[in-house]
């Protein structure tokens, strides 16, 4: 049903004898009109409140989402919750399926992923020529490895990689987490960030196993990764969710509920709270289409009234550091480049940077320097791609809840899926055991938290919990910003 509103619009005015003639309007009021109306409010609060210069936070060791001028929302496992378990079993089964029916892959390939969940864990980096697969320390020693899935021992580790069990390509891959840090070179390693590329390293390693166990034994140099990278992509293709095909996006669009978690009351009303006090972009990579669908599955068919701009196929972490132009929407297409004098803070774009971005809120929010927070999963594109770029960052963890956290009961649905017996725990492996606290974390992407973000969680519903206001402690030399507590394994 449509809704109205009434206004009054003056005809005649006589200042001398106070006469005054008015007319009522009946107006319809669309979606549009109403996300306007909401930046206008706030473009009207800004520029009353004068806050030309923006005051510095008041202290470093805690952090409130209000105090900032913009906030940027990743979708994909931070507003859109998946059940992990089940995504990763549709994503492995999909790859392994392109790769036999494709390349002509054994069909041991074909096994369900249950029998080798135990070999997945987020940051696992594949040293692509060698077959083997990795767990780093945050110094980038080599804390356990296997070729294929079976474990490497110590003399093999050493062997292969010397006694530091330093690999240098992984040095140089720690400061961003890039894969390819040189633009045009033939990567030599992969990482694993996310639940959505997670089940292609299992895929890797048995097409490896495969090999090794074959006539032909071990090789010198493999060639699998490739095949596996091609299979994982073309569940991805953009194109796939309009036309039905790939098997991802069907499957997601005709059983969301399988796959994906609807947000909270709580959560719902937490985000229109951040709304309302300010500036809230959707920002990410996913298309147009396939957010749309995701978002409104998660928070209704008014999900666009939670947010004042929606960026997709954003490009991370190039968003944050590029200069690609943001574009008009033509339908789920990228139409035309929008000149950065006409971007709105309620539009709807494709790519973009941030830059462009930056610009637009100092000018909305009538700050000069405004204080910007991203919210995101992916440690990379959503974490320390924003705080290399001096954005404040929030870290979505899910091992957190999967692991334990100390003072709180809260329990991850797919926790078994998530803890590996052979990599051991996300925040410490073969640590130091004597340490109690942060200090024990010694692994690379369990160590990201501390080094680029304000406060990490293990999803957007632990803060729905709390007013917008809540004060929490922040990373910092003397506070922890795990929330709402540290992992149980830091402890014991």
């Amino acid at each position: 049903m449509p809704e109205w509103f009434i206004s009054v619009e003056c005809s005649e005015y006589q200042e001398a004898s106070y006469t005054f003639t008015a007319r009522m309007v009946l107006h319809k009021v669309n979606e549009e009109d109403c996300l306007r109306e909401k930046v206008m409010k706030k473009k009207y609060y800004c520029k009353n409140n004068k806050r030309k210069k923006q005051q510095p936070f008041p202290e470093n060791d805690t952090f409130k989402f209000t105090d900032y001028d913009c906030i940027g929302f990743d979708l994909d496992n931070t507003i859109c919750r998946y059940k992990v378990g089940e995504i990763m079993r549709l994503e492995y089964n999909l790859i392994a399926e392109y790769m036999v029916n494709r390349y002509g892959y054994e069909p041991e390939l074909l096994l369900p992923l249950d029998d080798d969940m135990d070999f997945l864990q987020k940051g696992l980096i594949l040293d692509i020529k060698r077959g083997n697969f990795m767990k780093c320390a945050e110094n980038g020693r080599i804390l356990r490895a296997t070729h294929g899935t079976r474990p490497m021992t110590r003399d093999e580790i050493h062997d292969t990689y010397g006694k530091d069990r330093i690999w240098e390509p992984v040095v140089e891959f720690m400061r961003t987490l890039y894969d390819h840090p040189v633009p045009g070179e033939v990567p030599v390693l992969r990482s694993f960030k996310d639940y959505l590329d997670l089940p292609a390293a299992v895929a890797c390693a048995r097409a490896i196993d495969a090999q090794d166990s074959s006539p032909e034994g071990p090789l010198e140099e493999y060639d699998i990764w490739p095949d596996v990278h091609v299979a994982m992509c073309n569940m991805y293709r953009r194109e796939h969710f309009r036309n039905d095909q790939g098997g991802f996006f069907p499957e997601i669009k005709n059983n969301p509920e399988k796959y994906i978690y609807e947000a909270s009351d709580k959560l719902k009303k937490w985000l229109k709270a951040i709304n309302e006090h300010t500036f809230t972009f959707l920002i990410t990579g996913s298309s147009i289409d396939y957010a749309s669908h995701n978002a409104r599955y998660v928070l209704g068919p008014d999900w666009r009234e939670y947010f004042d701009m929606v960026i997709c196929t954003a490009k991370k972490p190039g968003f944050f550091s590029g200069e690609r132009p943001f574009r008009f929407l033509v339908g789920a297409d990228d139409g035309d480049a929008v000149p950065s004098h006409k971007l709105r803070i309620d539009g709807n774009y494709s790519g973009g940077n941030w830059r462009d971005l930056l610009n637009l809120v100092k000018q909305e929010a009538c700050v000069d320097n405004p204080h910007c927070l991203y919210v995101g999963d992916h440690l990379a594109q959503d974490v320390i791609a924003p705080s290399l770029m001096g954005i404040d960052t929030v870290a979505i963890v899910e091992e957190l809840a999967a692991e334990g956290m100390i003072g709180d009961s809260m329990e991850h649905d797919a926790g078994c899926d998530l803890m590996s017996t052979y990599w051991g725990s996300f925040f410490t492996t073969d640590g130091d055991t004597r340490v109690l606290g942060l200090e024990r974390i010694n692994t690379l992407y369990g160590s990201v938290p501390l080094r680029h973000a304000r406060l990490a969680v293990p999803s957007l519903e632990a803060v729905a919990r709390y007013p917008i206001k809540h004060q929490y402690d922040a990373f910092s030399q003397d506070s922890s910003g795990f929330f709402p507590g540290d992992p149980v394994v830091l402890h014991f």
